[in-house]
């Protein structure tokens, strides 16, 4: 493929996609769909311009992205609170994949000819949800922190977890003893193990030094690099030892979510998060068959809505009985009632094992990609059926990205950024302050101050500083060109906010002036003043005409230091 081709291929897959994305995101559906629908339009099954005929490549690259989602959803729970999820996470998970793969593969030999070898397997498969379509969702709507948003968490990591036994299942349905060269049982623990361990002992000791090794010596590229091989080999190991990459991904990032690195650390996977997980669900809507849809069309309308009625009932059931509230069962409950990527391993493994035939595969296939085009509906149909019942809670301790309101963002935190976070302190005025210096952070968290290391400049950074909600942003940097750059792009970014800037010479002032901050000053010009001031006074000047005197060098904007300034013979 020449670079011509790929540079049209790529035209025509980034102008369906921005067409698609606003067009769902206008009217309500969000962002995923827009995304799918991109992917039929330009996929090898349909008419018109094709991006790419190799779609599963794509998708094999794709799913990086869910590997590097599941890895920030990990840095957002600590390994505490995944305990205080236990009852959830081991009980309601396992529950539902047990009870919802029994009902489904019974409907499925009762109303269809599949074998109950390939209902057990459909069944399983079926019983699985979408983590990036739920934690994406989650996300965009900002639910992650609610009721329904950890039930359902709980429930897709117990899902992860139960991909290695239900794979374990598959050569067992086929009727296949494990062959002589097949590894025993006990070196598959020893593995797993071994593996689970190694990624412990690298989360909690070596990636921390290697972080703050490149931290301390502000190499951000490296920074990234070492972030970005962690969360690979993590989940390659994971997936070696016979696990999901997602759950290599996810414990990476729990076993970091305590470290001072953390949002810097997010900041850093966002971008290659947010493109991968577009390109994943294009992938999705490309690998839809839409000739094969029309041909088995009447099957899959006929079953695929009933399936998912099944598993919606299923789930609102089980999440009643473990003590969650209405509302955020009925939303968990069609928010995860789409079938899963999961299932696209599960029904590769069963096909090649001979449990599920090339026809029965294609037809479980387009049965997964047509719940995952359901499921902005579905969550939609959820929202406004709880919403009738209720508001969403929101579960005590859970933490958001920013949970402040009405506040001060202090940008920088070396000696001036510390001594204005102190003043804030003792006015009782709530603030936080994010610095690149991991040095500083550490001494201010020492200290007890809000304090986090991360790069003000990423807009993952600016989201957790709650800049949209600030009042304003006090910017002190050593680097006077980082600074007036900040500066600017948060008035343009926040409207709203007061910038205030600590520049070093007038015509920094004058600069950021012209670009509408009003709120520059030099820091040397009024300490100078000040130390001037007590200078006359300690010699024998009146009070009054020190006074008058440095009013006089402030007047007009500092007319008079400027004209001074401006002396050439000066």
């Amino acid at each position: 493929m020449d670079l011509t081709s790929i540079l049209l291929a790529l035209v025509v897959l980034l102008l369906a996609t921005a067409i698609c994305v606003i067009l769902f995101e206008r009217l309500g559906f969000g962002s995923i769909l827009g995304f799918i629908v991109a992917g039929i339009i330009i996929g090898p099954h349909t008419p018109g311009p094709v991006a790419t005929e190799n779609v599963e490549s794509l998708k094999h690259i794709a799913e990086l992205g869910v590997v590097l989602f599941l890895f920030t959803i990990g840095l957002e729970v600590r390994p505490e609170r995944m305990w205080s999820m236990r009852r959830l996470l081991f009980g309601l998970g396992s529950l539902q994949i047990l009870v919802t793969a029994a009902v489904l593969g019974s409907y499925l030999i009762l109303f269809t000819d599949a074998s109950w070898e390939s209902a057990v397997i459909a069944g399983l498969g079926f019983a699985m949800s979408s983590t990036a379509i739920i934690m994406a969702t989650l996300s965009e709507r900002g639910e992650l922190a609610t009721e329904h948003g950890q039930t359902s968490f709980a429930i897709l990591m117990a899902q992860d977890i139960w991909i290695v036994p239900v794979m374990a299942l598959v050569p067992i349905l086929a009727h296949r003893t494990a062959e002589a060269t097949e590894a025993p049982l006990w070196e598959s623990v020893l593995l797993l193990v071994v593996a689970v361990g190694g990624i412990i002992v690298v989360a909690r000791y070596l990636l921390p030094a290697a972080l703050s090794y490149t931290a301390r010596r502000r190499h951000m590229e490296a920074f990234g690099i070492v972030v970005i091989l962690s969360v690979v080999a993590a989940a390659w190991i994971a997936e070696q030892a016979g696990l999901s990459m997602t759950l290599g991904a996810f414990l990476i990032g729990m076993l970091l979510s305590a470290s001072d690195y953390r949002y810097q650390v997010e900041a850093t996977i966002a971008p290659f998060k947010d493109i991968l997980m577009g390109l994943f669900f294009i992938a999705v809507g490309m690998s839809i068959d839409v000739g094969a849809l029309l041909s088995d069309g009447l099957l899959l309308i006929t079953h695929v809505p009933v399936i998912l009625v099944l598993k919606v009932v299923i789930l609102i059931g089980l999440t009643l009985a473990f003590g969650i509230g209405r509302q955020a069962a009925i939303r968990s409950g069609f928010l995860m009632s789409q079938f899963g990527e999961l299932a696209f391993v599960v029904f590769g493994a069963a096909t090649v094992a001979g449990v599920l035939s090339t026809q029965q595969l294609t037809i479980g296939m387009l049965a997964v990609a047509l719940s995952m085009i359901l499921t902005p509906l579905m969550v939609k149909v959820g929202s406004e059926l709880a919403e009738r019942l209720g508001t969403v809670s929101v579960i005590e301790g859970a933490e958001a990205p920013a949970d402040l309101d009405r506040h001060v963002v202090v940008i920088g935190y070396e000696e001036v950024g510390q001594l204005i976070c102190l003043m804030l302190e003792r006015a009782n005025v709530p603030y936080v302050a994010f610095d690149r210096d991991i040095s500083c952070v550490r001494d201010g968290k020492r200290s007890g101050r809000n304090v986090h290391f991360g790069d003000i400049n990423s807009p993952f950074t600016q989201r957790v500083a709650g800049l949209g909600r600030a009042d304003a942003a006090y910017v002190t940097l050593w680097d006077m060109r980082q600074a007036k750059a900040v500066a600017v792009t948060l008035k343009h970014l926040y409207p709203q906010l007061d910038v205030f800037v600590q520049v070093r010479s007038l015509r920094d002032q004058d600069e950021l002036a012209a670009q509408g901050i009003n709120n520059a000053g030099t820091g040397y010009i009024e300490s100078t003043l000040l130390r001037g001031s007590m200078l006359l006074k300690g010699i024998g000047i009146p009070e009054a005409d020190v006074q008058e005197l440095v009013e006089d060098f402030q007047g007009e904007n500092y007319a008079l230091i400027r004209s001074a300034y401006a002396n050439p013979e000066r």
